[in-house]
């Protein structure tokens, strides 16, 4: 590692230790990132939006939803439906405002 990015590292884990500690005993995981940075996260976050991913496939999209959907959301929308369509057969097909392409 080259000399100025191990004093960055060093010097940020000193500044950021005390803030580490807390997040991680309030139950958050943290996360070193290159240049000294952290992404602080709660380890029920990624199942959190899949489930909310599901609930916008099975309920629809209120139009907010609808009006700042982006392609990516879209993209990640159109997955939950395929994995909701797989496990519920009976309930393949989606509401009708959850994707538009």
């Amino acid at each position: 590692m080259n000399p100025l990015r191990a004093l960055i590292e060093t010097v940020t884990d000193r500044i950021h230790a005390d803030g580490d500690d807390a997040a991680r005993a309030a139950g958050l995981t943290v996360e070193r990132l290159p240049g000294g940075r952290r992404r602080v996260g709660h380890p029920q976050m990624a199942a959190w939006a899949d489930a909310r991913r599901e609930r916008a496939v099975r309920d629809g999209l209120d139009p907010v939803d609808l009006a700042l959907i982006d392609p990516a959301t879209r993209l990640l929308l159109a997955e939950a439906a395929a994995r909701v369509a797989a496990r519920h057969p009976a309930a393949a097909r989606p509401a009708a405002t959850a994707v538009r392409a």
